[in-house]
């Protein structure tokens, strides 16, 4: 009967041991689909309510259709993080604009094994940048490009960073970004 008992526990823990590590493992290689509305990692833990000691700079306040924006994901105490994952927002909170993607092969320490792009829905090709594995960045630096017709006269870059599987901060937004009117069209 001891015996038995001691095999049943020795399943247990081991189950239990193999669903956490398929929990903590399980979007280490960048977020899926399924949490692009609401960029909320489904790690099992609540979203931080602190305040975040990550921030997103940009290099531009306002863009004309086309044009680039440079993105900065970093620590404002030096803390590293695990995850992100980054939209630009219209004001009817749907994904725009595309990030563009360098080569694996190219020798960039700002993008090589740090992230990846993600299509999704409601938005256009590459509207979403996110992490390719759970391996520490104290920045990442993103570049995002507004469509060449931009039926917005403003928008926000939103924003989720996970410090760990259990320590994240969810739908962070950056300042606003102003859109020109040479390259702001109303819809009729």
């Amino acid at each position: 009967m001891m015996v038995v008992n001691a095999k049943l526990a020795l399943v247990l823990v081991s189950v239990a041991a193999f669903g956490y590590l398929q929990t903590a493992l399980a979007y280490s290689e960048g977020a899926p689909l399924e949490v692009c509305t609401d960029l909320m990692p489904q790690h099992g833990a609540p979203a931080q309510t602190k305040e975040s000691p990550y921030t997103l700079t940009l290099n531009r306040k306002s863009v004309k259709g086309g044009e680039s924006v440079t993105l900065t994901l970093a620590s404002k105490d030096f803390s590293k993080f695990k995850g992100f994952m980054v939209q630009a927002r219209d004001s009817n909170d749907k994904p725009m604009g595309s990030f563009t993607s360098m080569p694996a092969s190219k020798n960039n320490a700002e993008f090589k094994g740090k992230w990846k792009l993600l299509s999704c829905p409601d938005g256009p090709t590459n509207n979403t940048a996110t992490h390719v594995n759970a391996v520490e960045k104290s920045r990442v630096v993103l570049t995002w490009t507004a469509p060449k017709t931009l039926d917005v006269q403003s928008f926000k870059f939103k924003y989720t960073v996970a410090k760990n599987g259990g320590e994240y901060w969810v739908g962070k937004e950056s300042e606003n970004v102003s859109v020109t009117q040479s390259g702001w069209t109303k819809k009729n």
